[in-house]
C-alpha cells in the first residue's frame, strides 16, 4: 500500500505534468523525424503504435485525474479549471482511440483509373467500402519557376449512395463514410496522384469535443470571478497592477 501511495503522490504533481508532457513532445519530434525519413509506416510502428506510447497516453490521463482531485475543482467549484483539465483528458482519450482503431493509408492512381485498394503499409493491402476514379490531375508552378504552388485531382467517387464527382487538394479533402481523402502526391510525369484515405471515425470527433471542452473552460476561466486566468488576464491589461505586485 505505501509504494501504491507513493505512486499517486508521485502523479499527482505539477512536476510529474511537466516531465510526461516533455515526453510526449520528444515522442512526437521523433515521429515526425521518422516520418519524413522513412516514411509514415515506420513512423507509426516505431512511436504511435509503441506499446510505451499508449503507457504514456494512460500516464498522463491519470495525472490530469489526480491533479483535479488534489486540487479540489468540483468542491471549489473552479468550472474553467475543471473543463480544461476535463479538455486535456478528452483530447488525450480521442488521440489513444485514434492509434488503437484509427488507421491511414495510400491510395495510388493513374488518370482513367479506378481502385479500391488502400496501401496501408510495404506489403498490406485494405479493400475499401468505395472506389475512386481519376479522371484528371492538375499541377500548377510559381511563374518562371519549376516549383510547384498547387495541385489537385479530380476524382469520381462510387459508393452506395451512386457516383459523384470531387476535387481534391491541399486543403480541400473529400469525405465518405468516415473515411477522409486528402491530396498527398503525385507521380512525376504528372499522369497520376497519391491520396492518403485516413479513417478514424472515432477518434476525430472525441478529440475535437476535447478542444471543444478547452475553449469553454478558457471562456468560463476570463469570466469567473476570483479564477486565476481572469487575475492573469487583468494583469496583462493593466501593467501597473503588474508593477504593484
Amino acid at each position: 500500500m505505501k509504494t501504491l501511495r507513493e505512486i499517486r503522490d508521485a502523479l499527482s504533481g505539477w512536476s510529474a505534468t511537466a516531465v510526461l508532457l516533455s515526453l510526449y513532445a520528444i515522442a512526437l519530434a521523433a515521429a515526425t523525424l521518422i516520418e519524413a525519413g522513412l516514411g509514415s509506416e515506420a513512423a507509426r510502428s516505431a512511436i504511435y503504435h509503441a506499446w510505451w506510447m499508449y503507457v504514456l497516453y494512460a500516464l498522463m490521463i491519470v495525472n490530469f485525474l489526480f491533479i483535479g482531485e488534489r486540487m479540489k475543482l468540483i468542491k471549489r467549484r473552479r468550472w474553467g479549471t475543471l473543463l480544461l483539465h476535463g479538455g486535456f483528458i478528452v483530447i488525450l482519450s480521442g488521440a489513444w482511440i485514434t492509434h488503437l482503431w484509427g488507421y491511414e493509408g495510400t491510395l495510388h492512381l493513374r488518370e482513367g483509373e479506378t481502385s479500391d485498394r488502400l496501401r496501408i503499409s510495404h506489403t498490406e493491402r485494405l479493400t475499401l467500402p468505395f472506389q475512386v476514379t481519376l479522371r484528371d490531375f492538375h499541377l500548377q508552378r510559381y511563374p518562371g519557376s519549376h516549383t510547384p504552388s498547387s495541385y489537385e485531382s479530380e476524382v469520381t467517387i462510387h459508393d452506395r449512395h451512386g457516383s459523384r464527382n470531387v476535387r481534391i487538394f491541399m486543403n480541400h479533402i473529400a469525405r465518405v463514410d468516415g473515411f477522409r481523402l486528402y491530396q498527398a502526391s503525385y507521380d512525376p510525369d504528372e499522369q497520376g496522384t497519391v491520396l492518403s484515405v485516413n479513417y478514424d471515425p472515432i477518434g476525430t470527433p472525441v478529440t475535437y469535443a476535447g478542444y471543444g471542452l478547452l475553449m469553454a473552460g478558457l471562456a468560463v476561466g476570463l469570466g469567473q470571478k476570483g479564477s486565476r486566468l481572469r487575475r492573469l488576464f487583468t494583469q496583462l491589461n493593466n501593467p501597473q497592477s503588474i508593477a504593484r505586485t
